[in-house]
């Protein structure tokens, strides 16, 4: 009784602080949850899904209290990537081959193993992907398309800067309406076209047999009656955008949107007849052509000066809010503000611009993974690319439950159970066919920072995210799809972090060396060559510390006495450069074996010393070891320090006499 009864005055005590440190995370997580999703080229419902598990479930059974999880910018390159290279219908497995080997790993205790990563990689892996998301969400951030690689999107900065420099023309707000108009329409259209496409794509295989093809076809008849109403409201939409004048109005720039309007209807069309006449070997292509060509819709309609400026908009709230000298107004986390005040901004004026495309309910975005995917992508990329995710979002989880745990001195995370919470949690993600999660720094810090004391505050999160996205979805298709790349585009600023080099040089030249290289290495190649590429070259430089040995050999003039001086680590790598010292000591000399300077030593070396001091001694030699400063590099067990009593004269050693 006692014990419940300190739990619920327990519970009554936190829940003000953790209920207003909720609100401060939700608001704080909507933005990133909608923006990562976006870089990562899936559905904004996709990454608040994600928000949605890491705080009703992941932060119920977390190792982590405080900590919040939920998409992370860290991982929205390598989703994009899968994406790019096997399609949205592929990520959901991936995901869930992560979350099962961060289970695993968890229940088997390898929770602190993920952080024995040098921190010259992981600040390197940041940069890399802060570059890799800079460059990309710049071109979304004029409402362009980020390119193929992440050098080509450096490359081609330039040229969305001249996008998106010019002042805008600022037409008739009746000219503006109905440009915005079209576009959230059209807009609706093409989210409408994604959620079939992406469900189409799972079930179909362009592998297999004809039997598999043959059930795949039959499969096809559910999605006809979904196609059938999508083009008849695409169809009344383009007779629309000629009636209402829209048509006219851009003529004036040539007849890309008349050309665009048609290449649409016909690959909608063409989509449809494929889904009626169970062409399973070109369902997927028209599927995706139809999808490009209501971008094209788009991409013809919106105005890449307004986009530029309401992203330079947001990135200037978010530099300049937190100058506010009002700790109460401050309080307010500044991506909201910046979201809220774009959006705003961009309803007043009713811009032309591309808005965020939310799914007509949740349920619609959810996309069980189909065993389908497994005829087009192997196993063992399924298995590489899984293992790759785990590993990436385990290392960033624990060290950001490093980090939450020096801010506040609540429980101290357990790693083991965190790691396996994270693994569950991205099972159901991935099941879902939501983004990968990991746990998230700048969530998490806010978290702490509003006052948050229990995990209350983390799931009560995930349940305000739930219900803004059943109850408010319609508000959310206001957003500016450029206001939320610009959070990412500052993020990504924030992760490239040049004070990194600063704080590596205080430990060398090599570990800055690693640092650039890795990070040339993610942004050239990808994020799996260059975070390998550290980790081998930390190793490499491991490897030559250890096999760094200086030596130093004086004999005396009577060639009676000799002292040899040791430098760095004696293991068996130096063996041949420590038996050509001994060889020159003189016959019958006695010799002595300085370590304070050694920061290592092996057996390998002692049994050398050990071995020649046996034949030394037949000479009438004498070896003497410093037992004192021998002790804090190497300590034998007993039965060495016997082995060693016989040939060896100790100085400082007790059980020498």
């Amino acid at each position: 009784m006692a014990v419940h009864r300190a739990l619920r005055l327990s519970f009554r005590s936190n829940l003000g602080h953790d209920f207003l440190a909720s609100i401060v995370v939700f608001l704080v997580a909507l933005p990133l949850c909608m923006g990562i999703a976006m870089a990562s080229g899936m559905p904004v419902a996709a990454g608040l899904v994600t928000g949605i598990v890491g705080g009703l479930i992941v932060g119920a059974i977390s190792g982590s209290p405080l900590q919040v999880s939920g998409p992370a910018a860290g991982l929205a390159v390598v989703i994009y990537e899968i994406v790019q290279q096997f399609g949205y219908e592929a990520v959901g497995l991936v995901v869930l081959v992560g979350g099962v080997l961060q289970w695993i790993a968890g229940l088997a205790k390898l929770g602190q193993w993920f952080r024995a990563v040098s921190p010259a990689v992981i600040k390197g892996m940041l940069s890399g992907i802060g570059v890799l998301l800079l460059s990309s969400q710049i071109h979304v951030m004029v409402d362009d398309k980020p390119r193929k690689s992440g050098l080509e999107n450096l490359r081609t900065i330039p040229e969305a800067i001249r996008k998106g420099l010019p002042l805008p023309a600022l037409d008739t707000l009746e000219t503006r309406q109905l440009k915005t108009d079209e576009i959230k329409a059209f807009g609706a259209l093409h989210e409408r076209q994604l959620e079939i496409e992406e469900v189409v794509a799972e079930r179909i295989s362009e592998h297999g047999s004809a039997e598999i093809h043959q059930q795949q076809a039959e499969g096809l008849a559910s999605f006809v009656e979904a196609q059938q109403e999508l083009h008849d409201a695409l169809v009344r939409q383009i007779e629309h955008a000629r009636t209402s004048g829209l048509l006219a109005l851009e003529s004036k720039k040539g007849d890309a949107f008349a050309q665009a309007l048609e290449r649409a209807r016909k690959a909608n069309e063409l989509a449809l007849d494929d889904l009626r006449e169970q062409r399973y070997q070109t369902v997927v292509k028209s599927q995706t052509a139809a999808v490009q060509e209501l971008s094209g819709v788009l991409a013809a309609l919106k105005n890449h000066d307004w986009a530029a400026k309401l992203g330079l908009l947001t990135i200037a709230v978010i530099l300049l809010w937190p100058l506010i000298p009002l700790k109460a107004i401050k309080a307010i986390p500044a991506p909201l503000v910046a979201i809220v005040l774009a959006t705003a901004v961009a309803a007043w004026l009713s811009l032309p611009v591309l808005y965020v495309e939310v799914p007509s309910s949740l349920a619609a975005s959810v996309h069980f993974p189909s065993l389908a995917t497994l005829h087009d992508v192997s196993v063992l990329v399924l298995l590489r690319t899984g293992l790759f995710i785990a590993i990436i979002a385990s290392a960033e989880t624990l060290l950001c439950a490093t980090a939450v745990d020096q801010m506040h001195t609540g429980p101290r995370t357990k790693y083991d159970r965190e790691l396996a919470a994270q693994g569950i949690g991205n099972m159901i993600c991935g099941l879902l066919g939501a983004a990968p999660m990991t746990g998230v720094i700048v969530r998490s810090a806010a978290n702490v920072q509003a006052g948050a004391r229990s995990r209350l505050s983390t799931m009560l999160h995930g349940l305000w995210l739930l219900l803004c996205v059943v109850l408010f979805s319609r508000l959310l298709t206001m957003v500016p799809t450029s206001a939320l790349a610009a959070i990412l585009v500052y993020t990504g600023y924030k992760l490239v972090n040049p004070r990194s080099i600063v704080e590596l040089w205080k430990y060398g030249k090599s570990e800055v060396a690693i640092f650039l290289i890795t990070v040339v290495t993610i942004v050239v190649e990808d994020l799996l060559v260059g975070v390998v590429t550290g980790i081998v070259l930390s190793a490499l430089k491991l490897l030559i510390t250890f096999s760094h040995l200086k030596t130093e050999l004086q004999i005396a003039s009577d060639k009676r006495h000799a002292t040899l001086r040791m430098e760095g680590a004696a293991t068996f790598l130096r063996l041949p450069l420590l038996a050509a010292d001994l060889e020159r000591v003189p016959q019958g000399a006695e010799l002595h074996v300085e370590f304070e300077q050694l920061d290592l030593i092996d057996h390998a070396c002692l049994d050398l010393l050990m071995s020649w001091a046996r034949q030394h001694r037949a000479t009438g030699g004498r070896l003497v070891l410093d037992w004192d400063s021998l002790h804090a590099r190497f300590t034998p067990d007993k039965e060495a320090r016997r082995r060693l009593g016989n040939p060896l004269e100790s100085v400082g050693d007790p059980t020498a006499h």
